[in-house]
């Protein structure tokens, strides 16, 4: 076994299978705890709600939802505009966004790799780097 810094609260530990010290390993698990119990009462509830009424952290919250250690219908924020949300990471809007500039990323790619220039050859700052007659030929 490794020695170790918690990533909560820096201390240095015998490494494990929870990845932190023994110390913030037990106070998850009543912070969990309490989590759970607020919940048994409210089946749907906000992080600030739960936040407020508990006392735990907003990021322990998040940590315990993503490990799937606390169920039932929590509303947190998205990562990227900060709507609310029940599940994944991102909300619907986000995720189609972050797909369209997907496709017009492959379109791109698609348009450079018919015209003859791949991914690896063609630079934005300094053009087709492999072959420089190639992109003055195109321009006259």
């Amino acid at each position: 076994m490794e020695l170790a810094n918690c990533p909560e609260c820096g201390k240095v530990y015998l490494e494990n299978s929870y990845k932190m010290c023994p110390d913030c390993y037990h106070q998850e698990e009543e912070d969990a705890e309490k989590v759970v119990e607020y919940l048994r009462d409210k089946n749907k509830a906000t992080i600030d709600e739960i936040h407020k009424a508990t006392g735990v952290k907003h990021k322990i919250i998040l940590h315990l939802l993503r490990r799937g250690r606390i169920v039932g219908e929590i509303l947190y924020p998205c990562e990227s505009c900060g709507e609310l949300i029940s599940s994944g990471r991102i909300c619907y809007e986000c995720s189609k966004s972050l797909m369209d500039q997907l496709d017009v990323w492959k379109q791109k790619e698609e348009k450079s790799k018919k015209d003859g220039i791949s991914h690896q050859e063609y630079s934005r700052m300094y053009g087709n780097l492999n072959n420089p007659k190639k992109e003055i030929e195109k321009k006259f």
